[in-house]
């Protein structure tokens, strides 16, 4: 399965029908959502180390066991099993770390004669039964030049004790039938699609393909279903039950071979659509835009009103497939204001000897109170970067006075603001798809004014370039030293400096200013810039050791007779009713180190000696 036909599909020009039926009154959806940075959840070394081997070649099933353990099911595209090349594993574990528990591989049974790929990852657990059902996904080869193939969808019935599931047969087929597609060469990949139970049946989306007067064409997203009561009677007798699929506004198409009509008509066809339903009645999409991009559509009931495809993340420089939305509730395949979108990456598109399991945070932001985020900007003396996210990579420090706040929620006047990068270059930018789509789309960072100024103390912010890097200023000149660009709009001012622990591996140093090259931010706090009732001004010093330069944080002005290097803020002496932490002053005898902490045995550090609380830093 892997990407063959990626490359093919997205280049056509979508096509289908509009269903006829008139849209119902609109219900929340997600329709406007905050994209969190990359998690690797699974690095290389720990899949490799489990067994498995092209893993995950599908998007999860996702079964919750209780307690926070969950069970995942996908593809291991490269361990046989029976008389293919791939087994379904089963991992057991968090949403933090799904393989905590550790994998198991089972087979896919009852594969008929011609298929040379046979898995599946999506699953349905019927309340009322208890049985676990599972969208499967097999392939015949069509013999071309470019290993094309034909895959249908198929349903089988899982075994969560053996881990083996057995094929009751096949339910989704593309319009173009196998011998077309062999005839011409034409590869149909339909993908892997999730179950959506709504109103008593069960929805499966898919890209169709069909071959009209000599022209291959798909769909961008197309439907079928059955009712959940006769697929679950025939699965009791070890078969499938007969899907229809949506076609000129009703639901008389033959799910096998029969012809669909578009329920989306905006973008290329859906690569692996994940859905879901949400609490208030909507229905999300995450799917493949190409093998760098993921985008998100919404629909108020999974049918008609499909919004056009809003750029989630997109990376350039990998290959990103098999979306995964999970709901972190009790039912994972309902989200209500938030999920995890989890999905596959490989080094390079197809390489599986170093591929992981990322996962990223996404909230639904619209019609919703939520928290301001800070945004700050970053500086390593050559280059900046501005973001709400922490650059923890060495030499990057914030950068005095760049600190502002941003909303979160879709409130009026406010607009996204996104996380951009030109190969080294870091950018802000007001395009969903940043501003070129050979540039990486890191996260959402916000939502800043574009309308009037609000209320609440704020300053414009503008978007400016020196030579090949940009950053971020208050300043419509640039403070001299670059032009401007683009007026961003106006963001939330902070009485507050950034304060942190950065580390090189030997020693701390806690510093609301620039570091070397060789430390890397650890920890992110806040002091306020100026004395306030009730504060105490912390300063940043250092003296020279055996060990080397050592830095330290001290109440004193004069440092304890060492080398003072800056006022680094005020400190409040009491916890304020605001989140804060305590600030206690350690030291590592071992190395030589002092550092600050939240905690008062000093990190279990050995031999570390608490040298007493200096104050409370804001979070």
């Amino acid at each position: 399965m892997i990407i063959r036909a990626l490359a093919a599909a997205v280049a056509l020009t979508a096509t289908g029908l509009q269903p006829a039926a008139a849209a119902p009154a609109a219900i929340e959806p997600c329709s406007a959502v905050s994209v969190g940075p990359a998690q690797v959840v699974v690095d290389n070394a720990t899949r490799l180390g489990l067994g498995l081997k092209g893993w995950p070649d599908t998007a999860f099933g996702v079964l919750p066991e209780g307690g926070g353990q969950y069970r995942f099911l996908s593809v291991s595209a490269l361990v046989p099993s029976g008389n293919i090349n791939q087994s379904i594993s089963t991992t057991r574990g968090t949403l933090d770390n799904p393989v905590a528990g550790g994998a198991k591989h089972g087979q896919v049974q009852n594969i008929p004669a011609g298929y040379q790929y046979a898995g599946g990852g999506p699953v349905f657990r019927d309340p009322g039964s208890g049985l676990v059902l599972q969208m499967l996904h097999l392939e015949r080869s069509l013999d071309g030049p470019n290993h094309q193939f034909y895959s249908d969808l198929h349903l089988g019935l899982h075994d969560p004790a053996t881990g083996h599931t057995r094929r009751l047969g096949e339910i989704i087929a593309p319009d173009m039938d196998f011998a077309t597609a062999h005839q011409h060469k034409l590869t149909a990949d339909i993908g892997t699609s999730s179950f959506v139970l709504r109103d008593g049946f069960l929805y499966a989306y898919f890209p169709d393909y069909s071959f009209d007067n000599g022209k291959w064409v798909n769909t961008p997203l197309s439907v079928a279903r059955a009712p959940l009561a006769k697929v679950i009677a025939a699965a009791k007798q070890g078969k499938a039950s007969e899907w229809k699929k949506y076609h000129q506004g009703a639901w008389n198409s033959p799910g096998r071979n029969g012809p669909s009509s578009a329920v989306r008509e905006q973008g290329v066809g859906a690569w692996h659509p994940s859905v879901v339903r949400t609490t208030r009645g909507g229905t999300i999409m995450v799917a493949g835009n190409s093998i760098t991009e993921f985008v998100l559509a919404t629909s108020p009931d999974g049918i008609t009103g499909w919004s056009g495809p809003t750029t989630l993340f997109r990376d350039p420089e990998r290959g990103n497939a098999y979306p995964t939305i999970v709901g972190t509730g009790a039912d994972p395949s309902i989200v209500d204001k938030e999920f995890y979108l989890y999905y596959l990456q490989w080094a390079k598109a197809g390489d599986w000897a170093n591929a992981v399991a990322m996962r990223r945070h996404v909230t639904c932001v619209a019609g919703r109170t939520l928290p301001r985020t800070t945004l700050t900007g970053y500086v390593n003396g050559a280059q900046h970067r501005t973001s709400t996210v922490l650059d923890r990579t060495p030499g990057f420090a914030p950068e005095p006075g760049k600190l502002w706040q941003l909303d979160t929620a879709a409130t009026p006047g406010t607009v996204p603001l996104y996380g951009c990068r030109n190969g080294t270059d870091h950018y802000l930018s007001l395009a969903a798809g940043c501003d070129s789509p050979q540039h990486a789309v890191l996260q959402s960072e916000g939502r800043i004014n574009t309308a009037a100024p609000p209320a609440t103390p704020s300053t414009p912010l503008y978007r400016c370039k020196s030579g090949g890097d940009h950053f971020t200023s208050t300043a419509a000149n640039c403070e001299g030293r670059g032009t401007q660009d683009q007026v961003l709009g106006h963001a939330l001012t902070s009485t507050q400096r950034a304060f942190s622990r950065f580390y090189d591996g030997r020693e701390h140093w806690d510093t609301s200013g620039p570091v070397t090259a060789k430390y890397a931010l650890e920890h992110r706090w806040f002091l306020e810039t100026a004395a306030q009732p009730g504060t105490v001004a912390l300063y940043g010093c250092a003296y020279t050791s055996v060990k080397g330069r050592n830095h330290f944080v001290s109440t004193q002005s004069g440092c304890e007779n060492q080398t003072v290097l800056r006022t680094e803020g005020w400190a409040y002496l009491e916890q304020p009713s605001a989140p804060s932490i305590p600030l206690y002053r350690c030291y590592w005898p071992e190395q030589d180190d002092h550092f600050l902490s939240p905690h008062e045995n000093c990190e279990g550090v050995p031999g570390g000696r608490n040298e007493g609380r200096l104050g409370y830093a804001l979070t």
